[in-house]
């Protein structure tokens, strides 16, 4: 095993901030909106010649279906090898009242926090990409070796349901298997500076609900046309709000669908032991702040708001339009309706069963005329156990930089873990570092850049990289 002096790299760290930074804001100014299709070529260009700097001996980009996936091995002689999964590609900036242009990656102050990095994809997630380049850079640097081997893997498709990563997995398949656990490099501080550590997933898929009026063969068929005309026409707008109506109970939050909560498993003991600890130190009031929201469903607290936020699937509307949305009046009797919608998975749901679940309601409630599109193919939950050496040396990380981490089963959130944690690969997967960031898929994304708030900054984030990645070396098993 490579023996890594952390202290020399910490002080190599502490000395090139200005250079760090600049690689974060030569990441966030490069467009990669995968929605779009906007720069995700040259971006992935980017990551690749990153790969290459740093002196993967196998640097390229993987074709698939879809967008790039930038895949580089290094190779560092070790005898343990990590996936670190990454993620190029970001959410569109059409949001209103970002205080500075999205995609200029400027630092400005942000209470309480000190200088951010105010930008698209900040915190979701080149901020952290560019953090780990960083980290890697420096330990070479410092004239030290990086103690494992690493096959980095960043997918330009994450925003986008990662549609065409398992191309990429059956390509490389017999590379991934040489690995002994996967790492997603994030910052996992909240805006107090409590470090929560998360072990997985919900999975999800997502859907459009579509009506019109040629499908339906009533209302208008082509166009929208005078509002007047409700008065003899049928609209498909109130008969898909009519359909939506029967999908949840009256407040929202029950969903009505046969079979939807069939194989929804209790929490494990690990995880009622983890949700007894966690209740002791959950801030709902912070989480409540950060979201602007009053208060949760039926006003719940504690461990049955925490049950319920991690135990429970669910069905969201995401999105509906329909007809005249812009200002003033125009009185359209519109021909189409369109409903955005995800369903989040918890173990042991499976991605096949939703679909064709929704699809019996419909046509049980009178409703066959409405069109089912599935948007992405899904991918289900994925959880690893905090007893995994991998989650131990994450844990092990935050303890030696004076943190007891609050310990998440698992988060209300969707990644694609599952195709790296279950069948084929079996790998555990966990995530972790030491920063902060938020507002995500927002206006004003940022990721905190200066030390001496109540988080850390980029170099103590770059520091707990390199930490994660010894305590790695160390504590993953050989394989037999």
């Amino acid at each position: 095993m490579l023996k890594l002096n952390k202290e020399k790299v910490f002080k190599y760290i502490d000395e090139h901030f200005e250079d760090h930074l600049k690689r974060l804001q030569e990441l966030v100014r490069q467009p990669s909106i995968s929605a779009e299709g906007l720069g995700i070529r040259e971006c992935a260009n980017l990551v690749k010649d990153y790969f290459k700097a740093l002196g993967c001996k196998d640097a390229r980009l993987v074709e698939t279906s879809g967008n790039p996936v930038v895949y580089g091995y290094y190779d560092a002689g070790a005898d343990k090898t990590l996936i670190v999964y990454m993620m190029y590609d970001t959410q569109p900036v059409d949001e209103p009242g970002w205080i500075v242009p999205p995609l200029e990656g400027r630092v400005v102050e942000m209470e309480p926090f000190g200088k951010c990095l105010v930008a698209r994809g900040a915190i979701n997630t080149k901020g952290e990409l560019g953090a780990f380049i960083n980290a890697c850079e420096s330990i070479l640097a410092a004239g030290e070796e990086i103690p494992l081997n690493l096959i980095f893997v960043a997918e330009g498709e994450e925003e986008l349901g990662s549609r065409h990563l398992p191309e990429f997995i059956n390509k490389y398949l017999d590379k991934l298997k040489e690995a002994d656990a996967v790492f997603f490099p994030t910052a996992d501080q909240d805006e107090k500076g409590k470090v929560q550590m998360t072990l997985g997933v919900k999975g999800i898929v997502y859907f459009e609900l579509e009506l019109d009026g040629k499908s339906w063969g009533y209302g208008p068929t082509e166009f929208d046309i005078h509002g007047s005309n409700k008065a003899w026409v049928d609209s498909p707008a109130l008969r898909m709000i009519q359909a939506l109506s029967t999908l949840t109970t009256k407040d929202g939050n029950t969903v009505l669908v046969e079979g939807f909560y069939d194989n929804v498993a209790p929490p494990s003991q690990e995880d009622l032991e983890l949700i007894e600890k966690l209740e002791k130190t959950f801030d709902e009031e912070t989480v409540k702040k950060e979201m602007k929201v009053e208060r949760f469903i039926n006003d719940m607290h504690g461990k049955e708001a925490l049950l319920k936020y991690l135990y429970s699937p669910t069905l969201n509307i995401d999105g509906i339009w329909s007809g005249y949305t812009g200002p003033g009046t125009k009185t359209v009797l519109p021909h189409k309706i369109t409903v955005k919608v995800d369903v989040r998975l918890v173990p042991n749901m499976t991605v096949d069963e939703v679909i064709p679940k929704i699809r019996r309601h419909l046509d049980k409630h009178g409703f066959k005329e409405i069109k089912i599109v599935q948007l992405e193919e899904g991918y289900g939950w994925a959880k690893t156990s905090i007893r995994e050496p991998a989650a131990q040396a994450v844990l092990k990380t935050y303890r030696e930089f004076g943190y007891e981490p609050e310990i998440w089963p698992h988060m209300a959130g969707s990644a694609p873990f599952c195709m790296f944690n279950r069948e084929p690969l079996n790998l555990p997967f966990v995530m972790g570092g030491i920063g902060h960031g938020g507002r995500a898929h927002a206006p004003n994304e940022y990721i905190v850049i200066s030390e001496g708030g109540p988080t850390g900054g980029l170099t103590t984030l770059e520091k707990s990289y390199v930490a994660i990645l010894d305590n790695m070396a160390k504590m993953l098993p050989a394989k037999a």
